[in-house]
């Protein structure tokens, strides 16, 4: 081999040669230069003993001093890499040996993508669109998105998804892998050069990192630029397959290739100098780690120490020193499918994982440094086996919990909790305000974390390891009391705080999501002493806590300070419950001891308190944001891991706790216990708060009492049971769409649970679908409403009262539920209903101690204190305390022992004042309501003098109990009835009667000396609430002087209750309905009859019905209570309950009167005010106007201005104007001649000619071709334009003066108006109705309509000339200045709202073009109501209901061509229509070549252009005539038209058969017609490519020729029809039976001699259309004759042309929309990546026009023209500015209207009929017919203004 032909020494000589060609010509001579270089080095390479001569040429290529991008060397490589083949070609070859089963497709930000849920068994599953669109997923639970982060294809990955979710390409069943490995010849080039390849990469990432070093920067920047073409080749490799995949991965793992970049190289070179810097750097500046990782350094992986060995371990370094770049991180990624690869990748990963919360911490980015760090780790942790074994031999779950524990470490403050001073509390706390939490950096570490947990190996070695759950708890520890709030007393805080819901977010993520991942796996047997040991550690935690913030076992929590974050506290409760659910554990053993759990329960405990103030308003100085903290507790994502568990944490206290002090510390703690005193000074003290405050606790207290036996989340209920609660409450709530059911159901975090699968079937069960309705109210959503069941079965008040969030949602509650008893019990009674509470015992019985809480003295003490305060005190007591009591009585009742005590009833008990657990003797409530409490020993500080004094007992006289019992006239005069908490969202404000001193009876509660022996009595506090008193610890008891008072009470429970029945029903006493009924069905009738709901006296009655149920010591007590009671009420005279039927009768009798009295007063002052008007106005009228005008005034039209309020005619000097709204309009112009729907599918050469066959493309060629070979002034009165850019009027049907409408428009302009009203456009809305308006047109005063107008002659030449002389002798009317400038703005107005480019087609502007833009205009708004019609006339929908603005705006327009026609231009166009001369020198005969044929003009628009230049005052004989008249044209044209579709053989026999008959009748009139046609070349065959299609293809008879012609003149005639219907103020009759619309109309419109007489006898012998013929002239073939040679002419000129015009059908189909697929993906997988044809480039926010299918880019500047974005450009061409626009990205339709924009909503709805808006749910979209056509319908109706009402200025920018 010669040496110039040595391939070995390409390198150094081509380098060194000059280019001694051109360009094209040097590069084939390198092509052929790699290419002979690859060859010769893969023969070198197999030889069995390699030369040197690849090395060198790689050393040569790779170079470090080479820059890394120069492409020269990067395509040198790959000819070296492809071994002599081209890159192309050689990547095919390698792809058929892709053995991989798993797609492995790496996605960035923003990809779009699926994951499958059903499929999925992994919650991170996700694949690719196509291998989601080739795989099998029909009925599936799936849903597309748009990734946040990135994330990778699992399709293939066993261990990610189930096999049947795979495509056919992936999978181990695939079988298109055919060669599992590649030819070692084909990939030993690759395998050569890939360690190469990677060393160079690490060599320039040295170099960069050197120069940082050298220079000290701080920041290490990621150099983009230069690596993007070199990682990009290697990407290009990777995509290649399994086969490049494996060399790549060996390459990477390869240590004897990483030795040649380290311990091998030379030691005076670069390279090893910068090697050098990089390993001093290494384990010092270049990566720190946390300083908690040292104390496990001896552990298996958790030496900190860098040490590398491979390529892949270093490549990791950089990636997290560079902060995880994109197109690197994306490279790696993709190379995972390779298992080989994947487990070093991990292995180093891991490696570096201590690392990442330092960088996360540090990153410039931290919110796209956390997206690619976590799009790594989920590829890598989903696995099952690889998580195994990395936690098992590198310490990855150790390694975690550490890197979080650091971020957290690294931002603890010292708590405040308990001790603001700091003295005594060491505990440190996160601080929530640091960026770490607010931007969530701990996040990916915590999604490690659960994703990990979420494999049952590692959640069983994170138990059973004690350090890693004691690290675990300390890091919980460091989360307990964080976000502490302190309740401000004085003054609104300066600055609130945004900082909770980053504590939220974290205790949700750090401490919620791992402690249900964990729970997860501990349900089975051996999983038992994880559980317990879990239990133990927490216990010892809260222990250590306690003892951090100091806080004693005879402590209280400061009651000012609140913080809602107790994760120790709530893993306790959590893992207790698992415990007893899943292992049957002894409930009393596991929970803490006595001290202990007391500590437990005061935090808890606090959160219900401070719930209570916070919805009370006792909070509002702290601001809005407690609130938000409030509502966030019991939020849905986070009440089963904060508020429930909260809740069975105190329901465990309940439980082991003694129930009288439970009961009595929750009182204390809601700080109630001064409102229960029967205390005069205690009462005096409490009266100092507002009462509504201690209201609002009493309720507090009342309601956490019902929660705590109510809610029974964690007490063993099954997973469907509650399902079916949640999902009942939330539909008792409100209606619900289904997607927000589903975001609304409360989850355990990052556990799926049963819930899903239960949903659906419970939704079956409890709801009913409602599909949506399309109002006028806006477009609703399909919704599920509750059964009438759930109301009767599954309403439960307690549970709906723990999940609203707001106290408005419960009030809707109870609405519903009320609203449903009074439709189905038909209940008539005016009182509340009470919400129906259910006692519900179906607990697990370890927990069934709770209920020792109804059972204990101090519950029933409290709640016969409330009661007897409710009776005696507070007459203004919400009913929800009252239904709250009765609720916990019932309790009480249902729980209570079944036998009775062993003891007298109804014992006269003195009892101590607040000693509510010694009240009564048994814990029993059936004696305990028997039990009177006579007297209450109250301890009184007094003086020595009082002593002395005080000889007299302080027992109330028998009277007073009787006035207390008393019900006041002004508490009967409040009708409105009592408000709850929830119908104000925050307890109300309410009035509190102050207790009254002891003379004057107040009542109290005590305790019966019999059990008071040997208790202190405490002594009342001295003091309001102090924040001095720094801790809270009882300190003992005062030693005042104190002396007891007596206070009598003289009342039971049932006397309470007895009293309360008659005072809430006003009725009569309560009688036991066991006297009502057999004594059989005493029990089951009480309780059946409680399920029909009921007021407060119905359950009280209930109640005391159960209760002499109950027992027979009770029924008598009751009934000597009853009997006591009744002799009482006739001692003293009218009974109590009498006097309050009297006074309420009366009330309501004074009631009726007043509302009569109002009534009558309002009519007579509007009957007054009317007169007084109508006096003014004729006052007014009569100082302007002569005696003579009287009768005219009575016949005059008035106005009643919308702005004024007058009621005036429309004069001369003060014209009314017609409030309107004008728009530019292109609906006329998007109609077809077929109905045939065009769809989205369509090619674009389809899509052209469906554009071009529209009624506006069609007019305007026609338009085109008749300026080309006629005058321009012929043409434009000869034509109408406005099918495109047409305008058209609409009015909401209100008048203004003009005066009024010019003050308000200036009005408007000194206002800020500039967000809704374009005011310099003149928009403003309707002062009465507040419509989009723009303009007013006057209406025509009545003076101005009495003009000269000619008799009606019979005769009809005679009449042809009247109308003729009309036209030239016409009054223009312009004596009224102020109407005469009012008119000229109206048609201002009508010109400038469409644009320029519409108003006018000619090349210059003339007085024709205006005359042709103001004809056009009225044609417009015709054409467009008989669109609204349905497009005929005389139908049923004929009727449009809109106020109608066409005769006033035809005045306007009649005016303005008045003014600008000349008068001598409409006789001879009349002339040459009628055939009778007008005046001497004029001929009908006469031919003028510039002259537009009548044959070609439209015979609408001279008949529009008749009406404007005629005055408005024609009578109906003379509009008939001239319709006669422009009749007999049209029928000619149609004869025409007729003639060019016939064959030559038709032609000829319909000529022969015509020559027989008249030559007026339709036979002889086509045969002439075709006689005088034949004569030029019209009907000479064209071109089988030319010719247009036929009407008919068949053989033309009598009765198609007369259908074609009917056919042919209805445009004519509907159009005609409804402008005399306007101008004559009549309606076109209905259809009657069996007749047509053409019959219809002539008869309407009076065409033919008999005027209708024949026409039924013309119908049945076909010759209707020729019968309403009538001429005016003798010889009207001569007429017809002179029509056809005229256009003969044009003929010869232009044959085809001329044809064409003569075969253009006047009949338009109604224009739609286009057709749009059933399915919304179709569109988006059709549109999401297609290309603009304008700027060639994939648009970011597709847009696709629903009027033309129009691809677009929406919102972006590539496309702008003149800075008008794409899509509003394309509104304006398309729709004159009107623009309906489906975004590909989002589902949305965008309106655009002139220069605003709004959304419209979406036509594509799922299956449960909601919007997807921004497809961020993902489901299946299916088209809502309803919808579209609503759309479709508004687009019509020109309705979009008003349908819409969120609109914004979109500045062209759209």
């Amino acid at each position: 081999m010669s040496g110039s032909n040595n391939p070995s020494k390409t390198p150094s000589s081509s380098s060194s040669r000059k280019p001694t060609s051109s360009g094209s010509s040097s590069g084939a001579i390198k092509k052929r230069e790699k290419r002979a270089v690859a060859l010769y080095l893969k023969k070198e390479i197999s030889k069995a003993e390699r030369s040197k001569k690849l090395p060198d040429h790689l050393d040569y290529l790779l170079d470090p001093q080479r820059p890394i991008d120069d492409s020269d060397n990067i395509d040198s490589c790959k000819w070296f890499i492809a071994g002599g083949l081209t890159f192309e070609e050689f990547e095919q070859k390698v792809r058929e040996y892709d053995s991989s089963v798993m797609c492995g497709l790496v996605w960035t930000a923003n990809f779009v993508a699926y994951r499958c849920r059903t499929c999925g068994i992994s919650p991170c599953m996700s694949i690719c669109s196509d291998c989601f669109q080739a795989g099998n997923h029909e009925g599936h639970d799936y849903n597309m998105f748009r990734s946040h982060s990135g994330g990778a294809c699992d399709c293939g990955d066993a261990s990610v998804m189930r096999p049947e979710g795979f495509c056919s390409r992936h999978g181990n069943s695939c079988s298109s892998k055919a060669h599992p490995e590649a030819p070692a010849e084909l990939m030993a080039m690759s395998k050569e050069m890939m360690p190469s390849l990677f060393l160079r990469l690490l060599y320039h990432f040295r170099e960069h990192f050197e120069v940082q070093v050298r220079e000290s920067s701080t920041t290490f920047i990621w150099r983009n630029a230069e690596l993007e073409q070199y990682i990009a080749f290697l990407q290009s490799l990777s995509d290649m397959g399994a086969a490049m995949r494996r060399v790549m991965a060996e390459a990477f793992i390869d240590e004897a290739s990483y030795t040649k970049s380290t311990s091998e190289l030379k030691p005076d070179s670069k390279e090893h100098k910068i090697y050098a810097v990089f390993l001093e750097q290494l384990n010092s500046y270049g990566l720190r780690y946390p300083p908690n990782f040292d104390k496990y350094k001896d552990r298996p992986g958790m030496n900190q120490r860098l040490e590398y060995s491979s390529i892949i371990e270093e490549i990791l370094f950089w990636v997290l020193r560079f902060e995880f770049p994109e197109q690197l991180v994306t490279f790696l990624l993709g190379l995972l499918p390779d298992d080989l690869y994947k487990e070093s990748f991990a292995k180093a990963f891991v490696k570096h994982y201590s690392r990442v919360s330092i960088v996360l911490m540090e990153a410039k980015d931290r919110v796209m440094v956390a997206n690619r760090f976590v799009h790594i780790s989920v590829q890598l942790f989903s696995n099952e086996s690889l998580a195994v074994f990395l936690t098992e031999h590198h310490n990855l779950l150790l390694t975690i919990i550490l890197s979080l524990a650091n971020m957290m470490q690294s931002i603890q403050v010292a708590s405040l909790l308990e001790d603001p001073d700091m003295k005594s509390n060491f505990h440190c706390v996160v601080n929530c305000d640091h960026l770490i939490m607010r931007d969530h950096c701990y996040w990916p570490v915590v999604s490690d974390l659960i994703n990990v947990l979420s494999h049952r190996k590692i959640a069983h070695s994170f138990l059973q390891d004690p350090d890693l759950v004691v690290l675990w708890l300390d890091l919980l520890n460091s989360m307990q009391g964080m976000n502490l709030n302190t309740r401000e007393l004085r003054q609104h805080v300066e600055f609130e705080p945004d900082s909770y819901y980053a504590a939220f977010s974290a205790e949700l993520e750090m401490s919620a999501s791992p402690m249900w991942s964990l729970l997860m796996h501990c349900q089975t047997p051996d999983t038992r002493q994880y559980i317990l040991d879990t239990v133990q550690a927490t216990k010892g935690a809260l222990q250590d806590w306690f003892e951090a913030i100091n806080f004693k076992d005879t402590m209280k929590p400061n009651p000012y300070q609140l913080t809602f974050h107790l994760p120790l506290h709530r893993y306790l409760a959590m893992f207790v419950m698992i415990a007893i659910k899943n292992h049957d554990a002894d409930l009393i053993s596991l929970l803490p001891e006595e001290s202990l759990l007391k500590q437990i329960m005061m935090h808890p405990l606090q959160i219900q308190v401070c719930l209570a103030q916070i919805y009370a308003g006792m909070w509002v100085r702290n601001g809005i944001q407690i609130k938000g903290q409030a509502m966030t507790y019991i939020q849905c994502h986070f009440c089963y891991s904060m508020s429930d568990a909260d809740l069975f944490l105190l329901q465990l206290c309940a439980i082991k706790l003694d129930p009288d002090y439970f009961v009595t510390t929750v009182l204390e703690r809601f700080r109630i216990m001064d409102w229960l005193s029967y205390c005069p000074e205690m009462a005096n003290a409490s009266s100092l708060i507002d009462p509504d405050h201690k209201l609002a606790m009493v309720e507090g207290a009342l309601s956490l009492f019902s929660a705590l036996l109510g809610i029974q989340t964690y007490l063993g209920i099954g997973e469907a049971d509650l399902v079916r609660k949640e999902m009942a409450s939330l539909l008792c709530m409100n209606d619900r769409q289904h997607s927000t059911l589903m975001d609304l159901m409360p989850e355990k975090t990052g556990v799926s649970g049963l819930a899903k699968e239960l949903f659906e079937p419970t939704l079956k069960d409890l709801a009913d679908y409602k599909a949506p309705n399309f109002e006028a109210g806006g477009l609703q959503q399909g919704t599920y409403i509750p059964k009438a069941s759930v109301w009767e079965n599954d309403f439960d008040p307690v549970h709906v009262s723990q999940r609203a969030i707001y106290r408005k949602d419960m009030q809707a509650a109870v609405d519903r539920y009320t609203e449903h008893i009074k439709s189905t019990r038909n209940y008539k009674k005016t009182t509340n209903l009470w919400p129906p509470f259910k006692i519900d015992d179906n607990v697990h019985n370890s927990y069934r101690g709770i209920y020792r809480l109804v059972n204990c003295k101090s519950m029933h003490a409290f709640l016969f204190s409330v009661l007897h305060k409710a009776l005696n005190k507070d007459r203004s007591i919400p009913e929800s305390i009252l239904y709250h009591t009765i609720h916990l009585l019932n309790l009480c009742l249902h729980f209570a022992p079944k036998t009775f005590p062993n003891r007298v009833p109804g014992l006269s008990l003195q009892v101590h004042d607040s000693q509510l657990d010694r009240w009564f003797g048994t814990s029993d409530i059936k004696a305990n309501a028997c039990d009177i409490i006579s007297e209450v020993m109250v301890p009184t500080p007094v003086t020595e003098a009082e002593i002395r004094s005080s000889g007299s007992a302080t027992d109330m006289d028998g009277s007073s109990l009787e006035e207390m019992f008393q019900i006041q006239p002004s508490a009967l005069s409040s009708s409105a009835g009592p408000i709850t908490s929830a119908q104000l969202g925050q307890i109300p404000p309410l009035t509190m009667v102050s207790l009254p001193s002891v003379a004057s009876g107040g009542g109290g509660s005590g305790i019966s000396s019999n059990f008071a022996l040997g208790i202190p009595v405490p002594h009342p506090p001295t003091g309001g609430p102090k924040i001095a008193a720094k801790r809270y610890e009882s300190r003992g008891v005062a030693t005042a002087q104190f002396m007891s008072k007596r206070i009598t009470v003289k009342e039971s429970i049932i006397s309470v209750l007895l009293k309360l029945h008659t005072k809430l029903g006003g009725s009569a006493s309560y009688r036991p309905q066991a006297q009502q009924a057999s004594s059989s069905s005493r029990a089951s009738a009480s309780f059946d009859s409680e399920s029909k709901g009921g007021d407060g006296q119905f359950y009280i009655a209930a109640f005391l019905d159960r209760l002499y149920s109950a027992s027979s010591n009770a029924s008598r007590i009751i009934d000597e209570t009853c009997r006591s009671l009744n002799m009482n009420k006739a001692k003293a005279g009218p009974s109590d309950s009498d006097k309050d039927n009297k006074r309420r009768k009366a009330w309501n009798r004074q009631q009726k009167l007043m509302a009569e009295f109002a009534s009558k007063q309002k009519a007579f002052l509007e009957s007054a005010m009317d007169e007084g008007i109508a006096s003014d106005s004729e006052e007014a009228a009569s100082s302007t106007t002569s005696p003579g005008a009287e009768a005219i005034k009575q016949d005059t039209k008035e106005y009643d201005c919308a702005i004024c309020n007058q009621t005036t005619p429309s004069t001369g000097q003060r014209p009314v104007g017609l409030v309107v709204f004008l728009q530019a309009s292109s609906v006329l112009g998007h109609r077809h001649q077929n109905d045939q729907e065009y769809s989205l599918s369509m090619s674009d050469s389809q899509m052209q000619r469906y554009l071009n066959s529209s009624c506006g493309k069609v007019s305007k060629r026609k338009m085109d071709i008749l300026l080309k070979h006629f005058d321009d002034k012929s043409v434009e009165l000869s034509v109408n334009i406005g099918w495109e850019g047409g305008v058209i009027a609409q009015t909401c049907g209100h008048y203004l003066h003009l005066d009024c409408h010019k003050s308000y428009l200036d009005s408007l302009k000194s206002q800020s108006q500039a967000d809704v009203l374009a005011v310099n456009k003149l928009e403003y809305w309707c002062p009465l109705c507040r419509q989009l308006s723009n303009s007013v047109i006057p209406m025509v005063p009545e003076e101005s309509r009495s003009m000269l107008v000619k008799p009606v002659s019979s005769d009809p030449r005679q009449m042809a000339l009247d109308i003729a002389e009309m036209m030239v002798k016409r009054s223009i009317g312009m004596e009224y200045p102020n109407l005469t400038k009012a008119m000229r703005t109206a048609m201002e107005d009508l010109t400038r709202i469409t644009y320029p480019s519409y108003r006018s087609f000619s090349s210059r502007l003339n007085t024709e073009s205006i005359l042709l833009f103001m004809a056009s205009v009225a044609r417009t708004n015709l054409e467009l109501e008989l669109l609204q019609r349905g497009g005929k006339l005389g139908s049923a929908v004929a009727a449009t209901g809109k106020k109608d603005c066409f005769l006033p705006m035809l005045h306007v327009l009649s005016l303005h061509s008045k003014v600008l026609s000349p008068s001598s231009s409409f006789p001879d166009l009349w002339n040459h229509i009628t055939g009778i001369p007008i005046g001497e020198n004029s001929t009908s005969l006469s031919v003028y070549e510039k002259q537009v044929p009548l044959l070609l003009k439209d015979p609408l628009s001279i008949l529009i252009q008749f009406v404007l230049t005629l005055s408005h005052t024609i009578g109906t004989e003379h509009l008939d005539f001239v319709i006669q008249m422009l009749y007999n044209l049209t029928y000619v044209q149609a004869l025409t038209y007729i003639s060019c579709k016939f064959s030559n053989d038709e032609r000829d026999a319909w000529r022969r058969m015509g020559r027989q008959c008249l030559a007026t009748s339709l036979d002889g009139l086509l045969s002439n017609i075709i006689s005088w046609l034949s004569r030029s070349p019209l009907y000479e065959e064209m071109e089988s490519s030319l010719t247009l299609p036929a009407i008919c293809q068949s053989v033309w008879s009598p009765q198609s020729v007369e259908q074609t012609v009917e056919e042919f003149c209805l445009p004519f005639l509907r159009t005609a029809s409804l402008l005399k219907s306007h101008l004559f103020d009549a309606e076109v009759p209905s259809l009657q039976a069996n007749q047509s619309e053409f019959s219809l109309l002539v008869s309407f419109l009076h065409l033919g001699p008999a005027a209708g007489s024949d026409v039924l006898a013309d119908v049945k012998s076909g010759t209707l259309s020729w019968s309403c013929v009538r001429w005016v002239i003798e010889e009207p073939h001569t007429l017809v004759r002179a029509w056809c040679l005229h256009i003969t002419d044009f003929v010869l000129s232009a044959r085809m042309e001329a044809k064409n015009l003569l075969q253009l059908n006047p009949n338009w189909q109604r224009p739609g929309l286009i057709k749009l697929p059933k399915r919304y993906y179709q569109i988006f997988q059709m549109f999401r990546a297609a290309k603009c044809s304008e700027c060639n480039n994939v648009p970011k926010d597709p847009a696709i026009c629903l009027t033309c299918r129009q691809f677009l880019c929406f919102r972006e500047s590539c496309c702008a023209q003149n800075s008008v974005y794409e899509s509003v450009a394309h509104s304006i061409a398309c729709g004159a500015g009107t623009g309906m626009f489906l975004m590909v990205n989002s589902s949305l339709v965008v309106i655009i209207r002139g220069p605003r924009a709004a959304l419209w909503g979406s036509v594509y709805l799922d299956e449960h009929g909601e919007e997807d808006r921004d497809l961020k749910r993902g489901k299946p979209l299916f088209l809502s017919m309803a919808r579209y056509n609503l759309l479709e319908s508004q687009w019509l109706s020109h309705g979009l203004d008003h349908a819409c009402k969120r609109w914004v200025f979109h500045r062209d920018e759209l």
